[in-house]
């Protein structure tokens, strides 16, 4: 049975632990943090509004993270152009329904069964059209989606978009020194340069697992995140609270990596660790230091995967300043339907001319990844 659910407060953690997922930011605890620190709310255009179903005993057996959007920030698939489009045709475009994780673009499953089955998710995909029309909402998104999952969408009439990323991929090294021997011989020099001037400037590094976090530690990296949000992007959309809450909640898929100078901590990354995946996600520092950010949120997220034997590692949004340093251009996917069958028709074919851009600038960008032929 259908519901929807204004808060995952509502939702017994118990059920929802015996639903498939191996997605830390899809956990209960990341979800509840976001929810109960009030990063999410009406305020800040963020209504939830969680999909789920119960069985005949009333057990859930479902989950989607769904949300009603009055803007587009915090999603990482960008959709402003859609909507000057729909204030230039004086149509309201929010709200919107968003599927995903707020603030964060990571490649998940958005659809939490107890079984996985395909049958289940056509029925969530069908009933997220149904809930547009119902509430009249212009159009439902669900962001950084598997291509499983693209599959059964797109057979529901939603439209496929493609983005990317970088991804670092683990191809079984040893060591963080067998990784740089695969590389051409200037980008191993280049790499082993910026490493060792953080050395020579007498920066040290450490990763410290989420147990041993401190109080005062997550103050001061909160205070690095905040100063370094303001000046590159001028919003900030996570509170202190939410990072002591997960810090606290899920500390065994947390590490922070801490650059300390004349034993004073000058700046920190914290990471989140999945299965068998690595996310980099939150840095800051307290003033710019040459190649520090490269070293926290790059060189340590590798070295620490190939230690612990990760398959990957994901460093979130960004640019093509990662290649050089390992990280792969790769495809994200979302899906979008639009209520209105002429806009969704005009806008299908503006994401199939977007996704030819988008695959011939990954083929571009390819041709300039450091491995060895």
């Amino acid at each position: 049975m259908l519901e929807i659910c204004d808060s995952i407060d509502n939702i017994p953690k118990d059920q929802f632990l015996k639903l498939e997922n191996d997605n830390p930011f899809l956990s209960y605890d990341f979800l509840w943090s976001l929810e109960n620190s009030n990063c999410i709310n009406e305020n800040v255009g963020w209504v939830t509004n969680h999909i789920i179903y119960r069985d005949e005993e009333g057990k859930l057996e479902a989950f989607t993270p769904a949300y009603i959007k009055y803007n587009s920030f915090g999603e990482f698939v960008f959709d402003h152009v859609w909507a000057d489009f729909y204030n230039k045709i004086n149509m309201q475009y929010y709200p919107k329904l968003l599927v995903g994780i707020p603030f964060t673009p990571v490649r998940s499953s958005k659809f939490l069964l107890k079984k996985n089955k395909d049958s289940k998710k056509i029925a969530i995909a069908r009933d997220i059209k149904k809930i547009l029309v119902s509430n009249n909402i212009s159009s439902a998104h669900i962001n950084f989606i598997l291509e499983d999952d693209i599959k059964i969408l797109n057979e529901e009439n939603f439209i496929k978009r493609k983005s990317k990323q970088f991804i670092w991929e683990n191809n079984n090294f040893a060591s963080f020194n067998e990784f740089l021997d695969c590389l051409t011989s200037r980008k191993r020099k280049m790499i082993k340069k910026e490493r060792q001037y953080i050395n020579e400037e007498g920066i040290s590094v450490e990763c410290i697992e989420g147990r041993e976090i401190t109080s005062d530690l997550i103050e001061l990296f909160y205070q690095f995140y905040l100063d370094t949000n303001y000046r590159k992007w001028g919003n900030v959309y996570l509170n202190f609270d939410f990072f002591e809450n997960i810090i606290k909640k899920i500390p065994s898929n947390i590490i922070l990596v801490v650059a300390k100078k004349n034993n004073e901590i000058i700046a920190t990354a914290l990471h989140i660790k999945g299965n068998k995946i690595l996310y980099g996600r939150y840095w800051g520092a307290n003033s710019y230091y040459k190649y520090l950010h490269y070293e926290l949120c790059y060189y340590q997220a590798i070295e620490y995967a190939i230690k612990n034997e990760f398959n990957s590692v994901e460093a979130g949004a960004g640019g093509a300043h990662k290649i050089s340093r390992g990280y792969s251009p790769t495809h994200t996917y979302s899906a979008h339907y639009f209520l209105n069958k002429q806009i969704h028709s005009l806008i299908s074919d503006y994401i199939d001319r977007e996704g030819d851009y988008v695959d011939e600038e990954i083929d571009y960008l390819s041709k300039f990844k450091p491995f060895k032929s």
